[in-house]
Order: C-alpha cells, then sequence, then structure tokens
C-alpha cells in the first residue's frame, strides 16, 4: 500500500498553528484534536507562510478511487474521512482485516463533528467482483489480496459508500503500534474504568493469550494498557468496546488540553514520525484547520451501529454475525451526516444508497438464464447474492417479488426487464434470504451489449 507521510516543517506549523486535525491510534482513536485550546491559539498565532510550506511538501499521495469527488470544505461541504485500525504486527506482510472502522465527518456550516463506530461483524455486500457477502471487516484484506484498485483502503471505502450511502473522501489507517505511541507521546490518559475488565484470553501480538485485568475506577493508562483496554472483548463484547473507544477518545483529547500539546509539538511529532498513513493532501488540511478549530467539543457526536439497529444470526457456515436493520440504520446515519449542502455537492445515487441484495431464479427451461442475468446486474453494479432454478419451469412473464422496501432498485428492475405493475408482488418480512427476488419469465433475454 502506498503511504503518505507528511514532513516535520508542515506538521509543526499544522498542530502550533491550528489543529492536530485527524488522528486514529490502534484501530480506535479517532478525533479531532482539542478545539477548545487551538481557538485560543489561532487569533495570535504567528504562522510561516502557506505557500512555501506547500512548496516544500514531497509529492502528492495516489489518489484512492471513490465515489465521492473532494469536498470543497471553504464553500461549505461535509468532509468525510474513514479511519482504519489493523492488527499488523513486525515481520507480517499482510493483508489486514480491520480490527476497527470508524466514519469521522465534519460540517464547516454547522461547525459540528462526529463518529460513527460499524461493528467489525456486520454482515453487507463488498462491492468487488467476486466479494460477495462478507463481514465488513474483511474489506481491507480483500482489497488488499485481490489487488482491487487502490487496495485495501479503497474498497472499505468503497464498501462503507455502498452499505450506508455515506461519501468518503479520504481515509487514515494506523495499526496498534501507533495507537501505543500517541498515547505515550501525550504521557498517558486518564480513564474512569465503569467495569472492571477480566479477560482471561486477550490476544497478544505473539499469538498467544495473556489474563487481563483492569480494575474499576480512576485509572492512569499509558499507550500499552489504553491499547488493552479498547481491545479486550472477550469477557464483554463489541458494543461495550466501542463504547471503551470513544472514552480513549476523550481522555486523549482532555490530556492534549492539559499538558498544552501545542507548546510540545516538536517533541510530540518527533515520537508520532510515520504513526500512521492517509491520502488526504496536505492542501485539504490546510483548507480544513481554520474551519475545523472552531468545533466545540459538545458539538461531537459519537454513535455505534449496535444492537438496537442490527441482528445477532448464525450463518450455514455456523459463523456468527451482526445482520444490519437497514432502516434504523439509515434513520442514525441521516441524524449524524445529513447536513444543507451546496447545490454543487454530489450525492450517492439512490441505487447506491440501497444497496440492494437481488437473487435470480430462472422460471424457464432455458439453462443459463440466471447466470446472463447475474452477469448483466453485476456490469450494472449490483449485488446478486445468489442464483438458482425456480420451484416452477413454466413462467412466460418475468416477475419481480420485493422483500425489504427497495423502491429505486425496484423501479430500475421493472425497467430493465419489462415487468408489468400486475407481475410486481410484494412479501415484506423480517427473516428473509434477499431484498428483491426476481424469476425470469420466457419474456427476458440479455441485452445485445452484454
Amino acid at each position: 500500500m502506498q503511504q503518505k507521510r507528511f514532513p516535520m516543517n508542515f506538521l509543526v506549523w499544522m498542530l502550533g498553528g491550528m489543529a492536530f486535525t485527524m488522528f486514529v491510534c490502534g484501530g480506535i482513536l479517532a478525533g479531532f484534536y482539542f478545539f477548545d485550546t487551538i481557538r485560543a491559539y489561532t487569533a495570535n498565532a504567528n504562522l510561516p507562510n502557506v505557500s512555501a510550506i506547500i512548496a516544500d511538501l514531497s509529492a502528492e499521495p495516489v489518489v484512492v478511487p471513490t465515489v465521492a469527488p473532494p469536498p470543497n470544505v471553504a464553500a461549505g461541504e461535509r468532509i468525510n474521512v474513514l479511519l482504519l485500525g489493523i492488527d499488523r504486527r513486525e515481520g507480517e506482510e499482510g493483508p489486514w482485516r480491520t480490527d476497527t472502522m470508524i466514519v469521522a465527518t465534519f460540517d464547516p456550516q454547522t461547525k459540528t463533528a462526529g463518529m460513527l463506530s460499524i461493528p467489525r461483524d456486520l454482515y453487507v455486500p463488498i462491492p468487488a467482483p467476486g466479494a460477495g457477502e462478507n463481514r465488513i471487516n474483511t474489506a481491507n484484506f480483500y482489497g488488499d489480496s485481490s489487488k482491487y484498485p487502490g487496495g485495501g483502503p479503497a474498497l472499505a471505502r468503497k464498501t462503507v459508500e455502498y452499505n450506508f450511502a455515506i461519501p468518503i473522501h479520504y481515509y487514515v489507517l494506523v495499526d496498534f503500534d501507533g495507537f501505543r505511541r500517541l498515547i505515550d507521546a501525550l504521557g498517558g490518559i486518564d480513564i474512569d474504568v465503569p467495569e472492571a475488565i477480566d479477560d482471561p484470553e486477550y490476544p497478544t501480538e505473539d499469538y498467544g493469550v495473556m489474563h487481563l485485568q483492569i480494575p474499576a475506577g480512576r485509572q492512569h493508562m499509558n499507550g500499552d494498557i489504553a491499547l488493552k483496554y479498547a481491545r479486550s472483548r472477550k469477557s464483554t463484547s463489541d458494543f461495550d468496546r466501542s463504547k471503551r473507544q470513544m472514552q480513549v477518545i476523550l481522555a486523549a483529547r482532555d490530556k492534549a488540553l492539559k499538558i498544552n500539546a501545542i507548546a510540545q509539538a516538536p517533541q510530540l511529532l518527533a515520537q508520532l514520525a510515520n504513526a500512521f498513513e492517509t491520502d488526504m493532501p496536505p492542501q485539504q488540511i490546510l483548507a480544513l484547520a481554520p474551519t475545523i478549530a472552531q468545533v466545540r467539543a459538545d458539538n461531537i457526536k459519537s454513535r455505534s451501529i449496535d444492537l438496537s439497529m442490527s441482528y445477532e444470526i448464525r450463518l450455514n457456515t455456523g459463523a456468527d454475525v451482526l445482520w444490519p436493520d437497514r432502516e434504523k440504520i439509515g434513520a442514525l446515519i441521516q441524524e449524524m451526516f445529513s447536513s444543507k449542502q451546496p447545490a454543487s455537492a454530489v450525492s450517492i445515487s439512490p441505487l447506491k444508497a440501497e444497496a440492494a441484495r437481488i437473487v435470480i431464479l430462472n422460471g424457464t427451461h432455458k439453462d443459463g438464464l440466471a447466470a446472463m442475468a447475474k452477469r448483466y446486474l453485476n456490469a450494472n453494479g449490483f449485488n446478486v447474492v445468489q442464483i438458482s432454478n425456480a420451484e416452477k419451469r413454466d413462467y412466460d412473464k418475468t416477475v419481480l417479488v420485493d422483500l425489504a422496501d427497495k423502491p429505486a432498485t425496484l423501479d430500475w428492475l421493472a425497467q430493465r426487464f419489462n415487468v408489468e405493475k400486475s407481475n410486481i408482488r410484494r412479501n415484506q418480512t423480517t427473516e428473509r434470504d434477499a431484498d428483491i427476488r426476481i424469476i425470469l419469465g420466457q419474456d427476458w433475454a440479455p441485452p445485445l451489449e452484454q
């Protein structure tokens, strides 16, 4: 994976004059960093010449392909950054699954920010050829292993866009070592542990286990203990872990305020060199910093996709996963990511927003018809999760069965497959293997351009 690392003179300016805008640590720390302190310094800071800084920067990072174009923050467009934490260990070449995925968002119009934690076991379509449905934390692994254009981060971004209709503009990736280094650079953090952690099988980085115990009450944690506190889930759950992640975010912010981190910028940055990877261009950070510095701590939302928005199910393979309740998740995303956008802003299409899962059944005796329909839909970006023969093979007309209220997808299919309204049926149920079922009839033939 090609990495972008910022030169020291630029980072010192950014931290000393505006904000160390984005951090991710060990897959759990993400945040818009010490806003209140920065605000006090912005008015009087003696900043070096910005054009000279840009001229001194190294080459631009490789742009990772994505649905969302770069936002114009100065014009008030929202910016979303996907924060990826991976379990990368010394001596390993990867690829790696993501231990944590968080979408950080900033709205310059309302001066608000937010973080949405996505559980790694959420079972969703991975929008790449041959990927099918899987845990969302496999997107980075599959993108790297299959040499997807842009690698793992690109496919992780596309997966979030495809499933949640959140435009992802950039990514930041950090491993466990980067997390520990940040917390240690701050001199550790203080956490009020609400309930004691007793994890007899905490996974160590040499692939063993250890007995992790963290008492309840206020605890001072170095980078190693903070990482263990954030990662442990054996004795609790991924949802409890998400809450602890947010605790660490706030604790790191509080510590930065207390230690006058701006005055220690050179020392901090020396310790954090090469701690993270990102494709965010320095010019974008320069445009972002003055506005993000105006965000107050009480205008930062922290949310998680939890069991109120998903269901614990067991697949036929025996794997335990989380099945998304897309209606409830959609309401959360609307709450966190909707804002009045400029007319020029580009949004995700309704088809991508619905991310429909489609089953194709051959209702005729024409062999291979379902496979042809699958190739046609795949070429148009749809997720076909299964093809098979229908119980009856005497369908004259193609039928659509709406299982999950996906109106944009249903309209597209009805037009392309020439399905009359009388042959569109609705059978919405909570237990389903797909969102829309197509039963092919004698009237359908693959388009000539296929």
